[in-house]
C-alpha cells in the first residue's frame, strides 16, 4: 500500500514534467527504472505511515486528543472525503487531516536553524485504505532530524519524539 502511494505520487509529480519519451535502449530503460526505484525510496523514508489500531473516527478523536492533552495547538480537523464529495467526487475515499503541532515547534526550529529549515506542515493524515484499514500519515520528522546538524537536529528530534507520544497507543 505505502509504495503504491508513493509511486501513484511520483507518477502524479512527473507527468507534467516530462518530455516527450523517446525509444529507449534496455540499457537506458534499466537507468530509467532505477531512478525511479530511488525515488520512491526517498519518499518512503521522508513519510510515516502506520495502521491504527482504532476505528476511523476513533483514531482521527484520539489524535486530536492527545495532541491538545500535550498542549499542542490544534487549529482543526479537515474532512478530505467531504470537500472531494463537494466537488462531485463519487467514490471519495474516507480521509480526515488534522492541523496540529506541538507548541511553538515551528518557531523552535527556525531560531535553532538560523532560518533555514522550511516550516513543518504540522499535519497527520488519517484515512481508510482499499484493504480497509485505517492508516495513519505524517512527515518523517524523526528521520529528517538525522538530515540536520547542531541545535536544529535537536529541536527536530524533540519535535518526533512529541510526535510519538501523540501516536502511543494509536498505531501499531
Amino acid at each position: 500500500m505505502r509504495k503504491a502511494l508513493i509511486l501513484a505520487g511520483l507518477l502524479a509529480c512527473t507527468a507534467h514534467a516530462q518530455p516527450p519519451a523517446l525509444p529507449a535502449a534496455p540499457q537506458m530503460t534499466q537507468q530509467m527504472q532505477e531512478a525511479m526505484m530511488r525515488q520512491m525510496q526517498m519518499m518512503a523514508i521522508m513519510f510515516d505511515l502506520r495502521t491504527s489500531k482504532l476505528g476511523f473516527e476513533e483514531t482521527v478523536a484520539a489524535i486530536r486528543a492527545a495532541a491538545e492533552k500535550r498542549g499542542w495547538k490544534v487549529d482543526q480537523v479537515h474532512d478530505v472525503q467531504a470537500a472531494m464529495k463537494a466537488e462531485g467526487a463519487k467514490d471519495a475515499p474516507r480521509m480526515k487531516v488534522v492541523a496540529a503541532c506541538p507548541k511553538d515547534a515551528n518557531e523552535q526550529l527556525a531560531m535553532a536553524s538560523q532560518g533555514k529549515a522550511p516550516p513543518l506542515p504540522c499535519r497527520l493524515t488519517v484515512f481508510e485504505a482499499k484493504d480497509g484499514k485505517i492508516q495513519v500519515m505524517r512527515l518523517n520528522t524523526g528521520m529528517l532530524a538525522k538530515g540536520l546538524q547542531g541545535d536544529a537536529a535537536k529541536v527536530m528530534a524533540q519535535i518526533a519524539g512529541e510526535e510519538e507520544a501523540v501516536l502511543q497507543g494509536v498505531v501499531q
